[in-house]
């Protein structure tokens, strides 16, 4: 009998099976027959105990009685597959948990065509907050910036003229926002959950992002605000 396999140690399945030939006996006689040391096999005989596999009686000195054979296997059956059915439970809850929900992905952009619809679409969807960032190169989408509805506070910066209305203008040749942004910047923040940044080139390509990812537009928010406090010189009626 292998009790190594069913979670004995090999010092508890020694002194078993000395333990079956020599029942009822002390622990003196079981490490003798065992041939282990009388502290291991004290040990052995207490964890045996816990197990079941092992009876005590009271006495001085205590004597042990192993579990019938039949009457073990028996048990260890029983324990076995309740603990098989108890796994099988738990790995089946574990398939039908659902799956944690996955971020929003951030979009790559890379032409001015999309940029500017994605835009368009962030302007449109946004009903308490609308920040953005433009320039003369987006003006297929100031109609979108200048919506009202009710409840929607807008705040727009345009980076020359023309400009959508009620955008504060700084104005600056183009020239000189190329160099500093290394194309000409759009960016949009629509109810602190969807933004759209991104740079235009002359040649039609941009280069830009759009997203839900709230480990985006916290950032993008804060820069916007930022900019649109800053000094300006004019703001188009």
């Amino acid at each position: 009998m292998d009790l190594v396999r069913f979670g004995f140690t090999p010092t508890e399945a020694k002194v078993y099976r000395a333990l079956l030939q020599v029942s009822p006996a002390t622990g003196y006689t079981v490490a003798q027959s065992a041939k282990v040391a009388r502290a291991n096999t004290y040990d052995a005989l207490e964890g045996l105990a816990a197990r079941g596999a092992v009876t005590r009686i009271p006495g001085r000195p205590v004597r042990y009685v192993a579990m019938d054979p039949d009457a073990l296997v028996s048990r260890l059956r029983r324990e076995f597959s309740s603990n098989l059915d108890s796994l099988a439970l738990a790995l089946s809850e574990i398939r039908r948990a659902p799956s944690s929900p996955s971020l929003p992905a951030v979009v790559s952009i890379a032409d001015r065509a999309t940029l500017l619809e994605r835009a368009a679409e962030g302007a449109r969807s946004a009903h308490s907050e609308l920040l953005a960032v433009v320039g003369p190169w987006a003006a297929d989408i100031f109609p979108d910036l200048q919506a009202t509805r009710p409840g929607l506070s807008t705040r727009l910066l345009s980076l020359g003229v023309p400009a959508p209305a009620g955008a504060v203008v700084r104005q600056a040749r183009a020239t000189e926002i190329e160099a500093y942004w290394g194309g000409l910047p759009l960016a949009l923040v629509a109810d602190r959950r969807h933004t759209v940044c991104g740079i235009v080139h002359q040649n039609g390509g941009a280069a830009g992002i759009a997203t839900e990812h709230p480990g985006v537009i916290p950032f993008v928010r804060h820069l916007l605000r930022r900019e649109l406090a800053s000094p300006s010189t004019q703001r188009v009626s």
